[in-house]
């Protein structure tokens, strides 16, 4: 019996609490849950209202600063590299839409875009490392010159240098550069549009990819860094355009910053992604035909914003 009255006690009292959470919820407390949850739902909506308007004010800043550079300061680069002849290299998974980019601004500055030259992921793929050594040693031809401490890579560059690009304007295409690009194309380690060219550059405009994720460790770009040091040795200069994010741990212009021998040559500007970015590659490269080299832009940028003589004197 004891039991059996414990377990109607219990039960009455279950239904107690229930009723009393009923005439509670109809009563003095009626709502306030409710209320609460709207509150707050109300004010999570006007934060979100808030920072999208903070967004939005961003957005259209950042359009005004480059309208700005783009239409107020337009005509500074004109002329700057008149009577160039450029090559524009992308590296392997580079932005096509920012190759295209600087293409039209380096002819806007007068330059004469030459080819395109994309370089294919298997150019620096470990695994393909001894065919990129026997192509080069199949095609390299009597007027280039190996430095005796260079590296599989930078040979590598002197011979697509070799192929497209001169130290001198006015070089035209030969037997030489055309057997080095058939070379170089038929392995399938590149690849030119136009597919044959008339003229050799002078100059080289290298476009940078963004990091691949995960981000990989700065010394997997020893290779790439020793290429366009290549490039600009057999060449009257080499610029490397890239983002932001390519001057950051894992990117290219991180690590091409962080060798001392090629900053000492090679010029790099990490805000190619927007109009100033695009005008200082045009300042860059006319610095580089004039023998210098500079590291520019907003990230680690040890020479700052552009080169020295396009800068007003109390910057």
């Amino acid at each position: 019996m004891i039991d059996f009255r414990y377990h109607i006690v219990s039960i009455v009292a279950i239904f107690f609490a229930l009723g009393a959470g009923v005439v509670l919820g109809a009563g003095p407390l009626k709502g306030t849950g409710s209320e609460l949850v709207a509150s707050q739902a109300e004010k999570d909506r006007q934060q979100l209202a808030d920072t999208r308007a903070k967004l939005d004010e961003t957005k259209t800043l950042d359009k005004y600063r480059d309208d700005y550079v783009a239409k107020v300061t337009a005509g500074l680069t004109d002329g700057k590299l008149s009577g160039k002849k450029i090559v524009v290299v992308t590296m392997p998974n580079a932005d096509g839409d920012l190759a295209n980019t600087l293409t039209d601004e380096l002819e806007k500055a007068g330059g004469q875009v030459t080819t395109r030259v994309a370089l294919d992921s298997k150019m620096f793929d470990a695994g393909q490392r001894q065919l990129v050594e026997q192509i080069v040693t199949e095609l390299v031809t009597p007027d280039v010159d190996f430095p005796a401490d260079s590296t599989a890579y930078q040979r590598a560059g002197l011979i697509l240098a070799r192929g497209v690009a001169a130290k001198e304007e006015g070089k035209g295409a030969d037997g030489e550069s055309t057997k080095i690009i058939s070379g170089l194309t038929g392995s399938k380690l590149m690849s030119l549009k136009p597919s044959q060219i008339k003229d050799r550059a002078s100059l080289l405009v290298v476009v940078a990819a963004k990091p691949p994720t995960p981000t990989p460790d700065n010394s997997s770009y020893n290779d790439s860094v020793d290429f366009i040091e290549g490039l600009d040795q057999g060449s009257n200069g080499v610029v490397v355009a890239g983002t932001p994010v390519t001057a950051q741990d894992g990117g290219l212009l991180k690590a091409l910053r962080s060798d001392s021998d090629a900053t000492k040559i090679v010029s790099s500007v990490d805000v190619a992604d927007i109009p100033a970015g695009q005008a200082t590659v045009v300042f860059s490269l006319a610095e580089q035909a004039s023998g210098k080299a500079g590291q520019y832009g907003a990230i680690d940028a040890k020479n700052g914003v552009a080169p020295s003589d396009v800068q007003t004197k109390d910057n």
